[in-house]
């Protein structure tokens, strides 16, 4: 399918994949299918080797898949990354602000300096998630949630149709994660893009994300849909490879994990 026929079908529609094999060498696993719109919010959730790094490598393009295409919409198609703060250099002697004006640099040709209009770009997400005031601070002096806020600043300032975010409340204290997941609740509808969070602690994207998109190549598992759609105990089971029960409770859908398969035997 060309471009002009995804616009044709669907011009919400921001990327598909379709029969995407993934991997290296070989195939990681059978091949999958997605669609991601504007608007919508995912948790791109599996357990820990499961395939999501490949993934998200793939999405970015670092990645050629295998087989299969990549549908983009027309006009091109731009990623913010936020990886996990262990993944960037802490040592680097940059502040606050040059880690988000760092968001603007694939605007400009090689060697071609910043202009006042990309700075300005960069303060104003460094004041929409309250770092203007350490904008001066070296970033390897700055708090784990500090951190976390100027690379999705960093991200927010690249002005992406996708934002990809890897285990973003990783090492982050409780109220910090919460109000994070909070500010990527409101962002689909604020900005008109698509959030993909990365993560395999179910319960943490649950009340944040309305997509599910649930892998493990271990299971040659991968589904996608609405959070409720997917929430049934025989895929999450089939997900973690462990005995799983749900249960709804006062409008919230609590998840069960059970003992491992065997378990127990041979006492």
């Amino acid at each position: 399918m060309s471009q002009v026929d995804l616009e044709r079908r669907d011009q919400s529609v921001l990327f598909r994949l379709v029969d995407l094999v993934l991997g290296y060498q070989q195939p990681l696993m059978k091949p999958i299918d997605w669609t991601v719109r504007r608007g919508e919010l995912w948790g791109l959730v599996g357990p820990n080797g499961a395939g999501k790094s490949t993934l998200a490598r793939t999405l970015l393009g670092l990645l050629p898949p295998r087989s299969g295409r990549v549908e983009r919409a027309p006009g091109g198609l731009r990623f913010g990354y936020v990886p996990q703060r262990h993944a960037v250099g802490r040592g680097f002697p940059v502040s606050a602000r040059d880690v988000v004006e760092m968001g603007r640099y694939d605007r400009r040709r090689p060697g071609q300096r910043l202009t006042a209009a990309d700075r300005q770009r960069a303060q104003e997400e460094l004041t929409r998630l309250g770092m203007a005031p350490a904008s001066r601070q070296l970033f390897a002096d700055l708090s784990g949630g500090q951190q976390q806020r100027v690379l999705l600043a960093r991200a927010l300032a690249a002005d992406p149709d996708v934002l990809l975010l890897d285990e973003p409340t990783e090492g982050m204290d409780l109220p910090g994660a919460a109000d994070l997941l909070g500010l990527l609740k409101r962002l689909p509808g604020e900005r008109g893009i698509a959030v993909v969070m990365i993560g395999h602690h179910l319960d943490e994207v649950l009340g944040t994300v309305d997509h599910l998109a649930l892998i493990n190549r271990e299971t040659d598992l991968f589904e996608t849909g609405p959070v409720a759609e997917l929430l049934d105990a025989t895929r999450l089971s089939q997900l973690y490879q462990r005995p799983m029960a749900t249960h709804a409770c006062e409008g919230r859908l609590h998840i069960h994990v059970g003992a491992p398969v065997g378990a127990g035997e041979g006492r």
